[in-house]
C-alpha cells in the first residue's frame, strides 16, 4: 500500500451498494419513467445509489464507418450507441426528456437514494453539432484529419482550455440544475487527472458531498476519485467459475491490486455490468445458477470496497442482454422480465440483497474494516477472510466450485458468534472442518480472542 492518502469517500457511497441501471435492459419500456416507477421497490431492497447509464442524446447515423466493432458485432442494426454522444446537454428521445430525468432524481432523493450519471468524456460522436462550432475540441493529425480512439470515435483534445470549460459546464449543470449527486466517469484513466481534479472542485462548490467513480484502475486517480473499478477482480472470478483458475487466484489478485492502493482507497466490485452482459458468452447467472451468483454477490458486499449490482441481479435475471439492443432494434436479445419477482428463487434473491444492503449500511466494519485473508486447506475451491475494525470481526467463508468441499481454516477464533447470512444450503461443521455445499457460503460474527483451527 502506498503512503499517500486517497480522497475521502462520502458515507453515502462508502456505506451503500451502487445499483447500475441501463434503461434499455432494465425493462421492456426502456425509458427513464419506467425506471422511476420501480424506485420504491429498489428503495425497499435497501439500495442507496442509483447509477444511470448514459441517457444523453446519441449519434443516430446509420453510416457504419463510425460504428464501433462491438456495435457492428451485435447485429442489432441499431445506429445508437449510448457511449457515442451527440449532445451532452440533451436527453435522447429513446429514454424520455430532461423533465423525466428531473423526476427520477426527485423521486430517488425522496426515497433516500443518491443518483450518479455516466459521463463519456474520452471521446464524442463524429457528427456532434458542437464540433462544427469548435473543431479544436478534438484531436487532429498533421494532415488535419480527426484522430479516432479505441472505439472509432473522435478523441477529445484536453490541451484545449475551451473544451475543458465546456465539459465543466456540463458537470455543474447536472449537479446544480438537475440535482444529481455525482458521476461515473467512462474510461476515466484516459482523461487527464488534473481535469478531473478541477471538475471535482467545481461540482463540490455546488454540492459538497458530490462524488466521482472512475471507470479505470489507475490507483493514482484515487487522489481525486472516490472509487475505481476492480476489473482484475471480476475477471478473476469469471476465470474461477469457468475452471481456468483456482479460488486462491482471487487472493493473489487482491494482494496485487492493493500493492499501490493509497490509504482509504476503494475498489468498485461488480460481476455483471453493461459491458460484461454484452461481451461474455453467457450470463453468469445462467452459467453457475442462482446459488452461484448469490455467492458472488455476497462476496462482493463483504470484501472491502463498494459493491455494484447490475439491474436484474436483484431478481435473479438470466435474460440475454446487449447494451446495443433497444426496443426498436432488439435483434436476438432480450430485456429483464420484471414479472419474475414473485418466483421463489427471485424472492430468495431479493431477501439476500435486502440483508446485504442492511449489513453494508449498518456495520462500520464493512465500510471501514481491513480485509484479512485466512489460509485454508482447500485453496483450490475455498476462500476465507475476515473484515476487522474497532474490535469487530466478520468472517466470510465460501466455496467457489460446483462440488461439496470440506476443509479447515487456520487462525480464526474457535468461538464464532451468530450467523449474519448464509447460503440456502447451509455450511456445516464436520470432524475435519467446514463442510461447504456447492457455491455455499457463510457470513458470521466472530466473538472472543481465542485463536485456533476448526
Amino acid at each position: 500500500m502506498t503512503e499517500y492518502q486517497a480522497a475521502l469517500t462520502p458515507d453515502w457511497l462508502a456505506k451503500s451498494a451502487v445499483y447500475q441501471i441501463n434503461p434499455r435492459t432494465f425493462s421492456a419500456e426502456g425509458t427513464i419513467k419506467a425506471v422511476t416507477e420501480q424506485l420504491p421497490f429498489l428503495a425497499e431492497l435497501g439500495f442507496g445509489v442509483m447509477y444511470l447509464c448514459p441517457v444523453f442524446e446519441e449519434d443516430d447515423s446509420s453510416d457504419i464507418k463510425n460504428w464501433s466493432a462491438r456495435q457492428k458485432a451485435s447485429k442489432t442494426g441499431n445506429p445508437k450507441n449510448p457511449y457515442r454522444m451527440n449532445n451532452y446537454f440533451e436527453i435522447d428521445s429513446e429514454y424520455g426528456t430532461m423533465d423525466d430525468l428531473r423526476d427520477f432524481v426527485k423521486e430517488a432523493h425522496k426515497s433516500g437514494m443518491k443518483v450518479i450519471l455516466d459521463l463519456v468524456y474520452y471521446h464524442i460522436g463524429p457528427n456532434a453539432p458542437i464540433l462544427n462550432k469548435h473543431p479544436e475540441f478534438v484531436k487532429h493529425n498533421d494532415k488535419g484529419d480527426i484522430i479516432l480512439g479505441d472505439w472509432n470515435f473522435p478523441l477529445f483534445d484536453y490541451r484545449c482550455q475551451g473544451l475543458r470549460e465546456y465539459l465543466y459546464c456540463n458537470m455543474t449543470y447536472y449537479i446544480g440544475e438537475i440535482g444529481v449527486d455525482g458521476f461515473r466517469c467512462d474510461v476515466g484513466d484516459a482523461v487527464p487527472l488534473d481535469f478531473w481534479a478541477e471538475g471535482l472542485r467545481r461540482i463540490r462548490a455546488v454540492n459538497p458531498e458530490a462524488a466521482l467513480i472512475n471507470e479505470g484502475s489507475n490507483t493514482n486517480y484515487l487522489t481525486v476519485f472516490h472509487s475505481i473499478y476492480a476489473f482484475h477482480w471480476h475477471d478473476c472470478i469469471h476465470n474461477i467459475i469457468e475452471g481456468s483458475s483456482p479460488a486462491s487466484a482471487l487472493r493473489e489478485i487482491w494482494e496485487q491490486n492493493h500493492l499501490n492502493m493509497p490509504k482509504g482507497g476503494k475498489f468498485l466490485r461488480d460481476m455483471d455490468n453493461h459491458d460484461t452482459v454484452t461481451d461474455w458468452s453467457e450470463r453468469v447467472e445462467k452459467a453457475i445458477g442462482h446459488k452461484g451468483m448469490e455467492l458472488i454477490l455476497a462476496l462482493n458486499y463483504i470484501v472491502d470496497g463498494i459493491p455494484m449490482v447490475y439491474c436484474g441481479n436483484e431478481l435473479g435475471d438470466t435474460a440475454k442482454l446487449s447494451m446495443f439492443a433497444n426496443r426498436f432494434h432488439m435483434g436476438q436479445f432480450e430485456v429483464t422480465d420484471r414479472t419474475i419477482a414473485d418466483k421463489p428463487y427471485s424472492i430468495r434473491r431479493q431477501n439476500v440483497i435486502k440483508k446485504l444492503n442492511s449489513l453494508k449500511r449498518e456495520r462500520d466494519v464493512l465500510s471501514s474494516g481491513e480485509t484479512v485473508w485466512l489460509d485454508n486447506t482447500v485453496p483450490q475451491n475455498m476462500i476465507s477472510f475476515t473484515r476487522e475494525f474497532d474490535g469487530e470481526k466478520i468472517i466470510f467463508v465460501g466455496n467457489l466450485s460446483d462440488k461439496e468441499i470440506e476443509g479447515k481454516i487456520n487462525d480464526i477464533p474457535q468461538n464464532i458468534g451468530k450467523t449474519l447470512l448464509e447460503s440456502e444450503d447451509s455450511v456445516k461443521l464436520g470432524k475435519n472442518g467446514y463442510i461447504i455445499p456447492p457455491y455455499g457460503y457463510t457470513v458470521a460474527e466472530i466473538n472472543g480472542d481465542t485463536v485456533g483451527s476448526l
